[in-house]
């Protein structure tokens, strides 16, 4: 899950990358279900990746690192995202 802090000016942006992100994840061994969501308080948008394990995960996330590592992350948001790997406890 990545909590995200975008300008005003580039949510657009910011979410069309998380969707290239997530879609191009949609064929891999392990996929589950990608999710951006948006919060209407506080500005932030919320990625949300479901795997089957974490293995599975780390084999495949260089092909949604690949999909967006041409976007300009650095001018659309205003802090770096908040990065969690979260499991069913």
């Amino acid at each position: 899950m990545s909590i995200h802090y975008p300008h005003k000016s580039s949510k657009k942006k910011l979410k069309d990358s998380m969707h290239r992100f997530g879609k191009s994840l949609e064929k891999c061994d392990g996929f589950i279900a990608g999710y951006v969501l948006e919060d209407e308080n506080s500005n932030k948008v919320i990625g949300k990746v479901h795997w089957e394990s974490k293995e599975k995960m780390m084999a495949n996330i260089h092909i949604a690192a690949e999909a967006v590592k041409n976007d300009d992350f650095i001018a659309w948001e205003n802090a770096p995202p908040e990065v969690y790997y979260l499991h069913e406890v």
